[in-house]
């Protein structure tokens, strides 16, 4: 899960304002790219407005705070442990 979740004060912090959707997208290209048996969803808000973007691997599974686009490939890696792929 990506949260994509943008605010409506500009003043306030949330993960679209850094750049999560883009995120999002690099990591779906990731999955399909190394073919990874898992859905990216994109969430409107896990509540870590302050720490974002915020990815998390569900169910219950452990949250990133504010990945950048350089540690997509830790994070697919990780995914792809979690998926046996």
């Amino acid at each position: 899960m990506v949260c994509v979740n943008r605010r409506f004060r500009a003043d306030e912090a949330s993960c679209a304002k850094r750049a999560s959707e883009a995120l999002a997208d690099a990591l779906e290209a990731g999955i399909k790219a190394r073919r990874i048996a898992i859905k990216l969803e994109r969430s409107v808000c896990m509540g870590h407005c302050q720490t974002g973007p915020t990815v998390r691997l569900a169910p219950g599974g452990r949250f990133f705070h504010g990945p950048t686009l350089d540690q997509l490939d830790a994070i697919l890696d990780e995914l792809e442990g979690l998926c046996g792929t």
